[in-house]
């Protein structure tokens, strides 16, 4: 499974994409000109911390002035204006916030940490005053709001300005903003401890044995002579799929869960307890109905019920294939031993080498041919931008015009590589969102594929194995979407409902099972020959191979997310790992790991929400059988997709945009049917 994460990583970024937006202007016929934005990727951490706080100081003086004035308020005089002034802020604040991720410079990074926090803290407090929640809905009794999108935007801004605080009283608002404030710093603390991570195991020169040489060839020798592996997501499959000595994957496996460490256990448990305290100044019993109510799944229980209903019917089959994994190893299987004796079994039972397929997914022709199929679904045309002026001599870059007429959408950035404090995971940020400025034209999206593929030997180009294709290919999903929402408001532009953004990129994955998709992605790295047929049917025959064991897992980490911001303000996060590990799936717990501890997406915008990717999923696979009838290249089929999903985004609910897309609304046979389960009987 792909571990998305669209959240920005810095708290007060994601905050900032629902606050974002744009002065109002009509829709026209003709296509608006789209202009990019220029932003200053070079800029220094003294500059930096200047120019974040300059730019949060002016947007405060603005809302200030907005709020004090006394005309009758409309959505032209009161919602226009205050998302022209949050836009700004966006824009203007776009690399003091994003280089944290991605700058070379720790100076910068910790300054762009510092700005993301301060930012934090300042979309806190100023929608949480109670002015500003009286600005938005005196707008909204004014019935002013012309069009559907005018009135989408104006019940976001009042849902998010009364979601922070400004409909408690003063002294319940007062402690909700103190406490958001600290919450924002130790989710971007959590974050800055993985990000700067630099967890190794040492092993000896035996130990390589079944180590692919362009992987053993990658690590360095420490003073005594021993190999130094580092420990983080580039090297887990590779390293634990392939180390044939089990002592080395065992201490692969306990570093792995053990980064981030006791700090971040720490700060997530009081994060935990703050949110806890934020839920109940609402009213609400726990995070988990505080963070439902305003989601497409609505409360806990039927996450829960839908959680387990899953595992449930599952857990058998999963089981099943943790004891074909014992047969195979005559012993039963350690955590560690998973991946291994799956790559096994999978070379047995299916005479599949991940090796041998990574052979034909040389990077640069894979990247070329998803952009390809890409172009031609969605109508779009890519085109290289020369050494782009960016944070980082690796990154490439692209624009993106509408294929139809010409038209400039936007344009996007690949960081595929790890560098030191680099983000950790593989994800799509979109830096900024589609905007209309007043004059009438377009201020273009922009977007980045931030990644962690290994790096290559020396000399030897970098491969790819195809479950980093299937989540390239849905990650790409991701960085279309923020490219072709076609709103006039950034807040309506800057993707969907938690519980859906993961759909639309989880049904891309599908392209990459096709037979005729993988002929195409693929190219020998020696030969340039595509992978051919017998093997392609082998790659296939895998795709639900241990499917089971990998859904447990994910039922898993949902069900964790919502134990943990479901029982008070003091939660023992180990003991819950623990406890829910042998009851929900095949596995057992290791003591004395502490995988919460790099579990990033409860610190980054998915607390009480992991469920979202099954969720998603359940959409995601029914949305598929479209394309399954009309064809996965069909660019009929796809500009449907592009107009019904992609370009209403935000201001629609998702079951309206799939039931437009459908010509029905959802049903979630399909998913049942991939799980190879019945569905439950409703009740």
């Amino acid at each position: 499974m792909s571990t998305t994460f669209v959240s920005r990583a810095a708290g007060a970024l994601l905050c900032a994409a629902l606050a974002g937006a744009v002065p109002g202007a009509a829709r026209a016929d003709a296509p608006m000109p789209a202009t990019p934005l220029a932003i200053d990727w070079h800029i220094s951490a003294a500059q930096l911390a200047a120019h974040c706080k300059r730019e949060i100081a002016t947007a405060d003086e603005r809302i200030t002035a907005l709020t004090a004035e006394s005309a009758p308020r409309t959505f032209q005089n009161a919602l226009v204006p205050l998302e022209q002034i949050t836009a700004d802020l966006n824009d203007d604040t776009a690399a003091d916030q994003f280089l944290f991720n991605v700058s070379t410079d720790k100076a910068v990074r910790d300054a762009s940490l510092a700005c993301g926090t301060a930012l934090g803290t300042f979309y806190s407090e100023v929608t949480a005053r109670p002015a500003l929640f009286k600005l938005i809905d005196d707008a909204q009794r004014s019935g002013t709001a012309r069009t559907p999108d005018e009135e989408k935007l104006t019940a976001l801004w009042r849902t998010q300005s009364f979601r922070a605080g400004a409909g408690l009283d003063d002294a319940k608002r007062r402690e909700f903003v103190a406490l958001s404030a600290q919450l924002t710093d130790l989710q971007n603390r959590f974050g800055e401890n993985l990000g700067n991570d630099a967890t190794t195991i040492t092993i000896t020169s035996a130990q390589t044995a079944g180590l692919a040489p362009d992987l053993v060839a990658s690590f360095t020798k420490s003073a005594g002579g021993a190999l130094v592996v580092p420990v983080n997501e580039s090297t887990l499959s590779p390293f634990l799929g392939s180390a044939d000595d089990a002592a080395a994957r065992k201490a692969y496996y306990v570093a792995y869960y053990n980064r981030g460490g006791l700090a971040n256990v720490k700060l997530l448990e009081s994060a935990i307890a703050i949110r806890d305290r934020l839920a109940h100044l609402f009213g609400f019993p726990s995070w988990a109905a505080y963070q439902l109510d305003d989601k497409m799944a609505k409360t806990p229980q039927r996450v829960d019920a839908f959680l387990k209903n899953i595992d449930t019917a599952i857990l058998p089959k999963a089981d099943a294939e943790r004891d074909e994994l014992a047969t195979l190893k005559g012993a039963p299987i350690d955590p560690w031993d998973r991946i291994y004796y799956e790559n096994r079994l999978r070379k047995e039972k299916y005479a599949v080498d991940r090796n041998e397929i990574k052979q034909y997914f040389p990077v640069q022709h894979t990247v070329d041919a998803v952009l390809g199929i890409y172009q031609k679904l969605l109508s779009v045309r890519f085109t290289r931008i020369e050494k782009p002026d960016v944070w980082s001599d690796e990154v490439v870059g692209y624009t993106v015009n509408d294929a139809r007429n010409g038209v400039y959408i936007g344009r996007f950035y690949l960081d595929l590589y790890p560098r030191p404090g680099k983000y950790g995971h593989f994800a799509n940020f979109p830096i900024v969102t589609r905007r209309v400025l007043p004059d009438g034209s377009v201020r273009a999206p922009i977007a980045v594929i931030v990644g962690n593929w290994s790096r290559p030997a020396p000399g030897t180009p970098a491969l790819l194995s195809h479950d980093e294709v299937q989540t390239f290919f849905h990650e790409f999903g991701h960085n279309m979407a923020a490219m072709l929402a076609t709103g006039d408001y950034e807040t309506l532009t800057s993707g969907f409902r938690s519980d859906f953004v993961e759909a639309p990129s989880q049904m891309l994955e599908n392209w990459v099972w096709d037979p005729a998709i993988i002929k195409e992605i693929s190219s020998n790295v020696t030969t340039g020959a595509p992978m051919p047929d017998a093997l392609i049917q082998k790659l296939i025959a895998t795709r639900l191979f241990h499917f089971a064991y990998a859904t447990t897992q994910q039922i898993f980490y949902a069900s964790v997310d919502m134990a943990y911001h479901s029982s008070g303000p003091t939660v023992d996060t180990t003991a819950i790992w623990a406890r829910l590990t042998p009851e929900l799936t095949p596995n057992a717990y290791v003591p004395g790991t502490h995988p919460q501890a790099a579990f990033g997406h409860l610190m980054g915008g998915y607390d009480a929400g992991y469920y979202g990717y099954q969720w998603s999923k359940v959409y995601a696979q029914d949305m598929f059988r479209a394309f399954k009838a009309g064809g996965l290249e069909s660019p009929v089929v796809g500009m449907r997709y592009r107009e019904d999903i992609l370009a209403p985004a935000r201001a629609e609910e998702p079951d309206e945009e799939v039931s437009r897309f459908l010509g029905r609304p959802m049903n979630p046979a399909a998913f049942y049917s991939d799980l190879g389960i019945t569905p439950p009987v409703a009740k």
